[in-house]
Parts: C-alpha cells; structure tokens; sequence
C-alpha cells in the first residue's frame, strides 16, 4: 500500500465527527458497507462515525487502556477499508467489524502482559440498566466480568453489550454456535460465583437458568 493510499484510508478513520453526512444517516450499514465497495468514502465515513464509539468502549474494555485501544479501533477500521472487498452482505457488518475488532484484541492481550485501567471516560457506559438503582449492579457486573477469560468475556460482551444473536456471535468469533452457547453458559456461572462471592446474594432465577442482573431485560438467545 503506498503512501497516498494510507493516507487517504487514515484520513476516512480519522474523520468520524459526531455529525457525518446527514443524508446517510438512515442507511443500512450493509448497504453503505455496499456503497463502500463501489468506492464510495462518505459512505465508510459514516461507518465509522456509526461503529467507532461501540468499538472503542468494546476494546477498550479489553485492553484496559484508552490510548491502545484507540490505536486499535484506528487498525480494525484500516483493515476492513483495506479488505471491504471480502465482505459479505449477507452478514450482518457489526459481525464482520467486530470480529476484525476481536482478533485485533487478542493479539494485542497476548502482547501484553500488564493491563492499565482506563484513564479516561469512555464513549458509552456498560448497557443501561432499566432503572438508576439497577444502574451500579450492571456496572458492578461488568467489572466483574473482566475476571472471566478472554473468550468468556468476549461472548457477554457480544451478546449483552452489542445484543448480537448466537449465530452472529459464532461468525464474530469463528466459532460453532454450540460452542458459543457453552462459552456463554459458562460465562454466566462464574460471572454468577463471582457476583456472590462479593455480595453473598443470590441472582434472578427463571425457569431454573440462573439470570443475572446484566441481562435483565436483554435480547435472550
């Protein structure tokens, strides 16, 4: 790629203001995905504009640092400018960021083996709780869903904080959607052994699935 090029694809990621092109507001993102493909800026522009705060707060959740992750939001929106070609719109263009997204994270978490907090408010909180008085348990939760493993961690994330289906989750993370479904079984239990280890409280319970607080009221399987 030479140098004009990296530098038109940089300025495309770096042009993600808060307002981008009115008239593509209410476009598809598969269709601007589409548009992008025939060579359309404006159109990928306002793909980042619409994915780079979710991708931020989801990398930036794994990295635990706001600098590396912005350095890797910057990279994921490099890499699917640079293959746009591959993607298929029959997928859902969430899925395909995202899963460029978490191949770039764990990459970076196999670098890395000190991880630093945030040092700067992110662009969106955890999912918002129905009601304030919910609001410190989700958060709470989060925390301590950092604890679980990398790929635990990154089905709940998937699942609850970008409400992805199973079978989007599996392409996200090229995995079976079984073993998806086993990754977040267990994710649900240690997140769950955790939450009464530090609060001696039991969660919801429905249809004896254990139900905790961070998917109360969210998209189910």
């Amino acid at each position: 790629m030479g140098a004009e090029e990296a530098t038109g694809r940089a300025s495309i990621v770096n042009r993600h203001g808060p307002r981008g092109d009115v008239g593509l507001h209410d476009v598809s993102a598969e269709e601007l995905a589409r548009r992008a493909k025939q060579g359309c800026r404006a159109s990928f522009t306002e793909l980042v504009r619409r994915y780079a705060p979710r991708l931020q707060t989801f990398l930036c959740q794994r990295t635990r640092d706001h600098h590396d992750a912005e350095d890797l939001v910057q990279e994921t929106f490099i890499r699917a400018y640079r293959n746009i070609e591959r993607y298929r719109e029959s997928y859902k263009f969430s899925t395909w960021l995202f899963a460029i997204g978490s191949r770039l994270a764990v990459s970076h978490h196999r670098r890395m083996r000190v991880r630093l907090r945030c040092t700067r408010p992110l662009h969106h909180q955890p999912p918002a709780a129905t009601a304030s008085g919910e609001r410190e348990r989700h958060e709470d939760l989060w925390l301590l869903a950092q604890g679980l493993s990398e790929n635990q961690y990154r089905s709940l994330w998937l699942k609850y904080g970008e409400e992805m289906s199973v079978k989007e989750i599996a392409r996200a993370m090229h995995r079976s959607q079984v073993s998806v479904k086993v990754l977040l079984y267990r994710a649900r239990i240690n997140l769950l052994k955790k939450w009464k280890e530090k609060h001696g409280e039991e969660a919801e319970t429905d249809a004896g699935n254990k139900k905790l607080p961070v998917v109360t009221g969210q998209r189910g399987e």
